[in-house]
């Protein structure tokens, strides 16, 4: 956890951004996510090394930054059981509980890991800091939802996949990252890395929650 100063303020300023794009106007959001976009394509093309593995992850970059465009823009009831008083609805959820899941993994296993995951392609990761952060997500997502009012069906699934989803993400990438022989897909964000290093969970997770969105609005 050497670099966890670094780390701390990096992720302090990257939430301030992702909270004012959030609340602010949508010209502002699409703005943030056309520009990550960018720094996303520049880096993968620098990883071009890992063939096949690369052009799926360029797919799931596509696939999740256009579902987060999707919950942004999203007009409907608000979902997952928050009522028409709650100010912050799936987006947000979405990117707490990816930073949940990534801190509560991060903590968890620097100090508690014991048993590794996934030496072979990300050998950091480990049983114990994965499962809680896991836990994390599943919580976020339980107490966003307002279990007290009635947990809708679809958000008891988002709950339990959230997890495992944005794990794959993640792994995913470092798979990339080792086929390409890179440590981190970039420099731009001290201590994290680049901007894949970033936002690869999150890509993983938002279609699954602009999924269960849809689903709800469907079911009215």
């Amino acid at each position: 956890m050497r670099d966890l100063p670094q780390r701390t303020v990096t992720a302090i300023v990257y939430a301030g951004i992702v909270l004012v794009a959030v609340r602010g106007p949508r010209e502002l959001f699409v703005l943030v996510v056309a520009v990550l976009a960018v720094l996303a394509f520049a880096e993968l093309w620098g990883l071009q090394r890992a063939g096949s593995a690369n052009v799926a992850l360029a797919l799931l970059v596509v696939i999740g930054l256009s579902a987060l465009l999707y919950l942004r823009f999203v007009d409907a009831a608000p979902p997952l059981g928050c009522g028409t008083e709650c100010m912050w609805g799936p987006l947000l959820m979405t990117f707490v509980a990816v930073w949940a899941a990534d801190v509560t993994a991060y903590v968890v296993g620097s100090l508690a890991g014991r048993r590794k995951i996934a030496p072979g392609i990300s050998p950091g990761k480990t049983w114990e800091g994965t499962v809680a952060g896991f836990l994390a997500a599943t919580l976020v997502v339980v107490a966003w939802s307002r279990p007290g009012l009635g947990l809708p069906g679809v958000s008891v699934v988002i709950a339990l996949l959230i997890g495992p989803v944005s794990f794959a993400g993640d792994l995913l990438e470092s798979w990339v990252k080792r086929r390409a022989g890179v440590k981190d897909s970039g420099t731009l964000l001290p201590g994290h890395g680049g901007v894949l290093d970033r936002i690869d969970s999150l890509v993983a997770a938002a279609p699954l929650v602009a999924a269960g969105v849809a689903i709800l609005d469907r079911m009215g």
